[in-house]
């Protein structure tokens, strides 16, 4: 794998966003820290999911919670929501398990207030 799957995993969510919503501007989540960001990366890293550096691995991270909460899976029914986000994974070129593991990563240190909608 390469940095340019990481570069076309997150032109699929950028896309994704746009089509779904204005998609808010700015490269990081409010109050995210370096800390945050590192960790991200390194939890792609651990997934064989390539970044070329932590700000990268940050707006993946960040743009897939902006994706959840634009989205709604905030809202009484976020199965649609989380398999979307999912679908966007796999068509950037993730295989399922990593998109779901990336997922669930990016709720997990970017927007905690998801993680009880991404299921078992």
């Amino acid at each position: 794998m390469s940095s340019r799957l990481t570069t076309r995993i997150a032109a699929s969510v950028f896309a994704a966003a746009a089509l779904g919503g204005a998609l808010a501007t700015g490269t990081g989540a409010a109050g995210a820290t370096p800390q945050q960001d590192e960790q991200f990366a390194n939890i792609l890293t651990q997934l064989d999911i390539p970044h070329e550096n932590p700000e990268q691995a940050a707006l993946l991270g960040n743009h897939i919670c902006r994706l959840l909460a634009e989205n709604g899976a905030g809202g009484p029914n976020p199965v649609p929501v989380v398999r979307g986000v999912v679908t966007t994974l796999t068509n950037g070129g993730l295989q399922k398990g990593q998109a779901v593991q990336v997922m669930r990563a990016s709720a997990a240190v970017y927007c905690p207030q998801f993680g009880s909608v991404m299921g078992r």
